[in-house]
């Protein structure tokens, strides 16, 4: 099981970009209502570990800073090998 400390290293990692906290600040005011700003202000006092992140904003923050997969053709068969 991963720990707090370890989802939050990762998520620094990702947040490294620049633009990427403002993006994701715009996603969350989409998604779960409020200003783009106050979410930025937000995520960074949890990056920066001033506030700890609510299950609810650990699992939205996870399905936007995931990288994106490749998509396979359709009749491309995996190897289970």
């Amino acid at each position: 099981m991963k720990t707090y400390a370890a989802w939050l290293a990762k998520l620094r990692k990702r947040a490294q970009p620049s633009g990427t906290l403002s993006q994701w600040a715009e996603i969350l005011a989409k998604k779960q209502g409020g200003d783009a700003g106050i979410w930025r202000e937000h995520l960074r006092e949890i990056l920066e570990e001033e506030e700890q992140a609510s299950l609810d904003l650990i699992l939205d923050l996870d399905l936007i800073s995931a990288p994106a997969r490749k998509a396979t053709p359709e009749n491309e068969q995996r190897s289970f090998w």
